[in-house]
């Protein structure tokens, strides 16, 4: 037969540290009032039990309490309790540790399948113990009424299974029986509601009939929008083939314009022939031209300064003249190179769409484009040759002055130079002016808008305060 062999209390209540060791038979405490046999008892109930709650019994001046209760089989339980801790500690007969901790008021299920000890219920919650009683409790089931009694003895003995089977029965047939009432009552709430939609069948047909209708006349929104995209497109086909058979009889004479490129190419093959032997004789009449300047020069050597002056004057002139000749030249080209561009581009959108089919006359047009600038490039110096012949009408007269000239002309390109890149800090100046013009303005729209809804909420954005028109204006004048 197991029984608890030792009790060891250890800062709980009066006992500082105590030992007990018990008889396995009969045990009898006795001894003063207010020495401890109580606690004793008390412990070994709280070692036990887990009765009472709390931790009031901890020893004056201590911070924890233990009780530990020593089995025959030598197996044991220690209750602890801390400020902070509250733990149950059980060791079976090898010494093997296992620790509780987080079991509320209850003793956990294994502490008690290892002591063997529980409470019996008598009647509803009402329980007590049978192994251990306190001080001037009465007789086991003697003080109590006759129903708990016959309840106790009822538990004892098992009978108490079967009353509770009865009640269990019971209230679940008066649940049962209620909750029947509930639903019939429900069925038929809900076959009135249900006969108001009788008429849903003939909608739903209804229904079915419109989602058909819509089905159809969707199909037909969508082959007449198809219907009416193929016309157009046959209008823009038709309209770019009258365009492109136009085109084509433009085309028709550039045979004749590569014959008069293969003629041209000729003549310049000619040109630069004689333009070689040409600079060869300019060399010789300069070398002859200097020689003649030299001597020239000594005999009006009074009237250099004079001429120098004139022949400044006239030379700023005529490369005024020449640069606005070259620029007047370039930009006639460039209006006739953008018509002729504007006027193919006219009809581009519609020539996107039939890409491939003037895929052909393309390639004709590009051809005739390269012969184009060929013809340009070809006029372009036949006019240069013209002008530089020309100028070389005068060469005896200017020949004097070339190196007067060549100071002078570096001079004017660093000049030039100069006014480009003013010209160039200008425009740059004048982009960031609006750049900045642009900025300021965008800023001065939003600042507006910021300011009205600033207005309409009065709301501080940061700390979400109430401000007045004052505050506001402030606001947005931080931001300018």
């Amino acid at each position: 037969m197991k029984y608890i062999k030792k009790i060891i209390l250890e800062n709980f209540q009066s006992h500082k540290y105590t030992e007990i060791e018990l008889d396995p038979y009969l045990n009898v405490i006795v001894g003063p009032s207010d020495h401890g046999k109580t606690a004793i008892i008390r412990g070994l109930r709280w070692a036990l039990f887990n009765e009472p709650s709390g931790d009031f019994f901890i020893r004056e001046g201590e911070k924890d309490c233990s009780v530990t209760v020593i089995f025959s089989d030598n197996t044991k339980i220690k209750r602890y309790r801390s400020k902070s801790k509250n733990s149950y500690y059980l060791y079976n007969s090898q010494g093997e540790k296992t620790i509780f901790e987080g079991f509320g008021t209850k003793v956990p299920k294994e502490i008690i399948d290892q002591i063997s000890m529980r409470k019996i219920s008598l009647d509803g919650d009402q329980s007590n113990l049978i192994n251990i009683s306190e001080q001037l409790e009465g007789p086991f089931l003697l003080s109590e009424k006759n129903s708990a009694k016959a309840n106790a003895i009822g538990r004892l003995v098992g009978v108490h299974i079967i009353d509770d089977a009865i009640k269990d029965t019971l209230k679940d047939i008066r649940n049962l029986n209620l909750k029947k009432k509930n639903l019939e009552e429900m069925l038929k709430k809900l076959q009135i509601e249900l006969a108001e939609y009788d008429y849903l069948d003939s909608l739903i047909e209804i229904k079915d009939n419109l989602i058909k209708i819509k089905s159809s006349i969707y199909n037909s929104q969508v082959r007449l929008n198809r219907l009416i995209e193929i016309s157009d497109s046959l209008k823009e086909i038709s309209e770019e083939i009258l365009f492109i058979k136009e085109y084509l009889n433009k085309l028709k004479n550039i045979d004749e314009m590569k014959e008069i490129e293969r003629k041209l190419s000729n003549k310049i093959n000619n040109f630069n022939s004689i333009f070689n032997k040409y600079s060869r004789l300019e060399a010789i009449n300069r070398d002859i031209a200097i020689n003649k300047a030299i001597i020239q020069g000594l005999k009006g050597v009074d009237r250099c300064s004079e001429i120098n002056n004139l022949l400044s004057s006239y030379i700023d002139r005529m490369i005024k003249l020449d640069r606005i000749s070259k620029l007047l030249k370039e930009a006639n080209k460039k209006i006739i190179y953008n018509n002729q561009i504007l006027k193919f581009l006219r009809e581009i959108e519609k020539v996107r769409f039939n890409i491939e089919i003037a895929k052909s006359s393309y390639e004709k047009m590009t051809q005739l484009m390269s012969t184009k600038a060929k013809l340009d490039s070809i006029n372009k110096s036949i006019a240069i040759g013209e002008n530089f012949l020309d100028k070389l009408s005068q060469i005896d007269r200017l020949l004097m002055l070339k190196d007067t000239l060549e100071n002078k002309y570096s001079r004017l390109k660093s000049l030039l130079d100069c006014y480009d890149r003013y010209n160039k800090i200008n425009i740059t100046k004048l982009d960031t002016e609006k750049n900045l013009k642009e900025l300021e303005e965008r800023l001065n729209s939003q600042l507006n808008r910021y300011k009205t809804l600033l207005t309409e909420l009065k709301v501080c954005p940061l700390c979400f305060s109430s401000i007045d028109r004052n505050k506001i204006e402030e606001i947005i004048e931080n931001f300018r």
